[in-house]
């Protein structure tokens, strides 16, 4: 649990990716797992976030797409297998691509954990900090 929401952490691990390296384009596996959890979602009346996060590793071609396009490539990858999954678009309210800005594991920014999705399932009515409550 999040001030923002339930979170659902896809992590890629080593030797397990959820997309091949530098690229957005969702193998099978990854798929399977979202439709998993749109199955979920769908029962449920939150609204959605999806982010995507890259390692520390540095990354750029040629055309200079690098680290903070691959991470918003893979969420607006997510967003649409969600879509395809069932889950109105209406509900998905935003998708970001967040690069090594927010490592899961800060104390490595390289381990491949660092790379992710990221669902958020919304809280129905925003939480006040306690000074504004």
């Amino acid at each position: 649990m999040t001030p923002e929401g339930m979170r659902i952490q896809l992590i890629d691990k080593q030797g397990g990716s959820l997309f091949p390296s530098g690229s957005s384009a969702m193998p099978e596996r990854t798929r399977a797992l979202i439709n998993q959890i749109a199955s979920v979602i769908q029962s449920l009346p939150n609204n959605v976030s999806v982010s995507g996060h890259t390692d520390a590793t540095p990354f750029q071609r040629a055309d200079g797409y690098g680290n903070w396009e691959l991470s918003a490539d893979r969420a607006n990858a997510s967003r649409r297998a969600l879509s395809q999954a069932g889950i109105n678009m209406d509900r998905i309210t935003q998708v970001v691509g967040k690069t090594d800005t927010d490592p899961l594991n800060a104390a490595d920014p390289f381990l491949p954990e660092n790379r992710r999705i990221s669902i958020v399932l919304l809280r129905q009515a925003p939480v006040l900090p306690p000074n504004l409550r």
